[in-house]
C-alpha cells in the first residue's frame, strides 16, 4: 500500500519538510519567549523612570525653596533685604500652583530675555524666573487660567497681561528667535 521505504525520494523529502517546520516553530517560540523577557524589562525600566521623573517633578518647587537664598526666612528690614526680596520670596511660595506639566519646564540656562515682551521690566522679569518661568515657549503655553493665576500670584493689574499679550508677543518671539513655532 503505502512505500515507507527511508530511502525512496518521498519520504525524504516529507521529512525534511517536517524537520524544517518544526524547526521553524521551535525558532519562534524561543524569539517570542526572548523578545517578550527583554520587552518586558524594557516596560519595567520605563515605569520606573516615569516614576522617578514624577516625583522629581513632585519635589521641584519644595527642593527649589530650601535651596534658593531668596526663601532663606529673614524679616523685611533686615540687613540686605528689600521689600523687592520680600515680595520675591512671597510669589515663590506659589510657584507650584501653576501648572509646568503643561507649560513646560525651563532653567537659568535656557533664559529668554523675558524683557523683550512689552509690558514686561526688570523687576517682573525676576518675579517670572522666581516662579520658574524662564522661556517664551513656557509663557507661549499659558492658558487663560494660567494667565489669571499668574495675574494673582504676582499681584499684577488684572486683564494687563492679556492686554498687552503676552502669550502672543512670546509666540512671535519664539519663533523669531528660533525659527519654528512654539510647541
Amino acid at each position: 500500500m503505502f512505500n515507507l521505504d527511508p530511502f525512496s525520494r518521498g519520504v525524504a523529502i516529507s521529512e525534511i519538510l517536517l524537520l524544517l517546520a518544526f524547526a521553524a516553530l521551535v525558532g519562534y517560540l524561543l524569539a517570542r519567549l526572548l523578545t517578550n523577557g527583554r520587552i518586558h524589562n524594557v516596560r519595567a525600566q520605563i515605569a520606573e523612570q516615569e516614576a522617578a521623573l514624577a516625583e522629581c517633578q513632585r519635589n521641584r518647587s519644595a527642593t527649589a525653596r530650601a535651596h534658593s537664598p531668596l526663601l532663606t526666612p529673614k524679616p523685611v528690614g533686615e540687613k540686605g533685604v528689600t521689600g523687592e526680596d520680600a515680595t520675591l520670596r512671597k510669589i515663590a511660595f506659589r510657584a507650584s500652583e501653576l501648572n509646568f506639566n503643561r507649560i513646560g519646564y525651563a532653567t537659568l540656562n535656557e533664559a529668554d530675555d523675558l524683557k523683550e515682551i512689552v509690558g514686561v521690566g526688570p523687576f517682573f522679569e525676576r518675579q517670572l524666573n522666581t516662579l520658574g518661568i524662564y522661556s517664551f515657549r513656557q509663557l507661549a503655553n499659558f492658558t487663560t487660567e494660567d494667565v489669571e493665576k499668574l495675574s494673582d500670584i504676582i499681584e499684577f493689574f488684572p486683564d494687563r497681561i492679556e492686554r498687552e499679550d503676552w502669550v502672543g508677543q512670546s509666540k512671535k518671539l519664539y519663533m523669531t528667535k528660533y525659527g519654528r513655532p512654539v510647541q
